[in-house]
């Protein structure tokens, strides 16, 4: 009997039952190889309270590790993206990975900088997968950390101006987190992306061969237009029977969520009926209630098993965030029927065939823009209902399911670069 390919994929972010894209996007991914049990073995290591091992499936499962310096150790460093560890080296980790024969990494952080240092020395083989715009993340955290510090202290409009606008300091912190990011590509096999932007990016430094597409899945079971219950929907979080605004995702910068309250702003100058619902949470949730009011509805977060019936029930999806590689929130909108008005600077906009047929992408960061191009689809319902339709069927068309993503772009990558170490499934 042939020995599967032992595979260890590292996330150093806080696995929850709520977690963000990036963990939800590996849980499905860990869900669709427990289909492959002869092909694979699969161990996908987090951040957790406490070492404990939780089984998903005979051959997949889940290993939780206590950080070693976590960014939640210090108020002043914690941020809307979650926790996670900047400490250059994790020994806990480092002896679990002499079991496995492939690494993956999903980031820059201490599990990464372990594992690259271990298949350096060993010799084994190393992929990396880009999951979100990190040199952006890196600048938009920065420059709220050096806010939320120099609002303690004594003559704050003068040390924001230094070190943001005079300094920029959150501008540097985002090219030394681009060169880091560069260095872990450079001592990978092969990078995986699922933007033109990160592969045009990798090309500058890097053979075409060591770098390869991987795609997202989608639950189709899950989001869909059968579940659309707007009654439900009203009841469930106290909404008028208006219009429904959906955002989902962080409630921060990093999602430019204040883009939306103040595109919402416009429009409720300009007598438009509509109610904002946000689910997710974050640290301008409540700039974003100050600025709408009675306009809308902050949930928090909810179980994944809602969230099928909100998208479906809702009317519209407006999610100005540019830090996505590939957003979930965006396919899963669609799947569900959604019209989803988007950023044409996020990586979102490659699901938009035509903008105005089956989406709505927006090259702009002015709220006026983003009010005049949601203003038309509060104002047709006919006209958001043949989007949303549009939107779901090509959806269906194009979108493949997490276990075809999964075998197609990702345990196929997997195999690959094992074969050139010498590694043969009958050996």
């Amino acid at each position: 009997m042939p020995e599967p390919l032992s595979v260890a994929v590292f996330i150093c972010l806080e696995w929850q039952p709520h977690a963000g894209g990036h963990v939800k996007c590996w849980e499905r991914f860990a869900e669709a190889a427990s289909h492959y049990p002869d092909r694979v073995d699969l161990t996908v290591y987090f951040l957790g309270a406490k070492r404990q091992t939780r089984e998903v499936a005979a051959n997949v499962r889940y290993q939780f590790l206590p950080p070693q310096f976590s960014t939640h150790s210090l108020e002043i460093m914690r941020q809307g993206a979650g926790m996670t560890d900047v400490a250059p080296f994790h020994w806990g980790l480092r002896r679990y990975l002499p079991q496995h024969q492939v690494f993956h990494i999903t980031d820059t952080f201490s599990f990464a900088q372990t594992v690259r240092r271990f298949c350096r020395q060993q010799h084994y083989p190393l992929l990396s997968s880009i999951h979100t715009d990190l040199p952006l993340l890196t600048r938009t955290y920065s420059r709220e950390i050096i806010w939320r510090m120099s609002g303690r202290s004594w003559g704050r409009d003068f040390w924001r101006w230094l070190w943001l606008e005079k300094l920029q300091v959150d501008q540097w912190f985002g090219h030394q987190a681009e060169r880091k990011l560069a260095g872990f590509m450079q001592a990978s096999d092969r990078v995986l992306v699922s933007r033109q932007q990160d592969a045009d990016w990798l090309l500058t430094f890097l053979p075409p061969e060591r770098v390869a597409w991987f795609q997202r899945g989608i639950d189709r079971d899950r989001f869909h237009p059968r579940f659309r219950n707007p009654q439900w929907l009203r009841e469930e979080y106290h909404l008028p029977a208006v219009p429904i605004m959906l955002f989902v995702g962080r409630v921060d910068a990093s999602k430019n969520v204040l883009l939306l309250a103040q595109a919402a702003q416009v429009l409720a100058n300009q007598g438009k009926v509509f109610h904002v619902l946000i689910v997710g949470e974050g640290a301008q949730a409540s700039l974003v209630k100050d600025l709408l009011g009675d306009r809308v509805t902050l949930t928090g977060k909810v179980p994944q098993e809602k969230l099928g019936a909100i998208y479906a029930s809702s009317d519209l999806f407006v999610f100005p965030s540019e830090s996505e590689t590939g957003p979930n929130v965006v396919v899963e909108a669609r799947a569900a029927g959604l019209p989803v008005v988007i950023s044409g600077f996020d990586g979102g906009r490659k699901y938009v065939q035509a903008s105005g047929e089956d989406g709505v992408v927006v090259y702009s960061r002015d709220p006026q823009d983003w009010a005049a191009a949601i203003a038309p689809l509060l104002d047709n319902a006919p006209y958001r209902q043949r989007m949303g339709k549009l939107a779901h069927e090509i959806t269906q068309a194009t979108c493949p399911t997490w276990q075809e993503a999964f075998e197609q772009t990702i345990l196929c990558q997997w195999e690959a670069v094992a074969q050139a170490y010498g590694w043969h499934q009958n050996a």
